[in-house]
């Protein structure tokens, strides 16, 4: 499998959706009452009722994905179907996918730790089975019951070492701590010990979430980009890949093109404010050995991402099936350019994924 051009081809982020008959099927029975629902709203769009919750809100403060959640993020049947999806895969040129989900990505705010792990653990079995269909091709990242770290950590032992998962998965805050709380150290010390990265997928501090009522374009263009921005401000200037001297981390789903702006405006804080910051070198240093990764999809501003970062430092990602995802064309629209050269163009579609995924992509 390659693309036209003859280059192999890493999806870093995708994703599928949850259907039903996920929570009918692995969910523990005590829980059963209190599953996942998708149901209709009052303007009849689909919303996922969630221990007495409908979320996202599809009216008013941060109105989020007005169509409707399973309109916009499972525009094909790949979502929740395997086979559908690896004839997409082979449609686009995606040689291997890690994927991650879509109401899961938010369990870790369920007020109830023990509902959380019931659902993180029904939702990690029933992927580890999607993944089964293809196993050299599809890989897992879980979902985990961040409210409690110490149970997170259990269930992220068990999805790498039982069901074959390939990263594990972090918001870019939980509560009150941010990713250089020593909170969030022992997924760290259990990311090198398991030889595998941690993906930082945009949620967590909802930035700007509550200026917007009814405006989910607007709000969507900002709170991403600056969820991601916050990770890795605190990751770099928080002294996290010093402590850490084997973690690899790669952060989704925000493009790319923001990362010089915000390494070089690091850079100047260090310099000019030294001995602050928690970290020994100057931010942008960290990017040069590569377990740093910024995902991009179809960008115009990608060579200025490449320039800016290091080639080593932007991945690609499809962000199949969303609303806004490229598909069939986002690796044809990297692999077809003349101003990226192809020793880029191979590293961002696969060598840093290969590379950041390390041994679990073999697998």
């Amino acid at each position: 499998m390659s693309t036209a051009s003859g280059l192999p081809v890493v999806d870093l982020d995708g994703h599928v959706f949850e259907p039903d008959s996920l929570w009918e099927e692995h969910l523990d029975p005590r829980f059963v009452d209190r599953r996942p629902r998708l149901v209709r709203d009052e303007r009849g769009t689909t919303r996922y009722e969630l221990d007495g919750r409908m979320i996202p809100a599809g009216t008013g403060r941060g109105a989020w994905v007005p169509e409707g959640i399973q309109e916009a993020s499972a525009q094909r049947d790949g979502a929740s179907d395997p086979k559908a999806r690896l004839v997409d895969m082979d449609a686009e040129g995606i040689d291997v996918a890690v994927l991650y989900g879509a109401v899961s990505l938010g369990f870790y705010a369920l007020d109830d730790v023990d509902l959380a792990i019931a659902c993180c653990r029904a939702y990690n079995d029933w992927l580890a089975g999607y993944c089964a269909v293809a196993p050299d091709r599809l890989k897992g990242a879980p979902a985990l019951p961040l409210q409690s770290f110490p149970d997170a950590v259990d269930e992220a032992r068990r999805v790498v070492t039982e069901l074959g998962f390939v990263s594990l998965t972090l918001s870019c805050s939980v509560g009150d701590h941010n990713p250089d709380n020593e909170a969030y150290e022992p997924m760290y010390a259990l990311a090198e010990e398991l030889d595998v990265p941690v993906g930082f997928h945009a949620g967590g501090p909802r930035f700007a979430y509550h200026r917007f009522v009814d405006d989910y374009p607007t709000l969507h263009v900002l709170e991403f980009p600056f969820d991601i921005m916050f990770a890795a401000a605190t990751i770099v200037g928080g002294g996290v890949l010093d402590r850490f001297p084997g973690l690899r981390i790669a952060l989704l789903e925000a493009g790319s093109a923001w990362g010089p702006f915000l390494f070089e405006r690091l850079d100047e804080h260090w310099e000019k404010r030294p001995g602050e910051m928690r970290c020994t070198r100057p931010p942008s240093d960290y990017l040069a050995d590569g377990r740093l990764v910024i995902t991009c999809e179809a960008e115009r501003w990608l060579p200025h991402a490449l320039t800016g970062l290091g080639t080593q430092s932007v991945a690609y990602a499809s962000d199949y099936p969303h609303w806004d995802c490229e598909f069939p064309e986002s690796v044809r629209k990297i692999a077809d350019r003349d101003d990226i050269a192809e020793a880029d163009k191979a590293a961002l579609l696969a060598g840093n994924a290969r590379r950041i995924l390390g041994p679990g992509l073999a697998a």
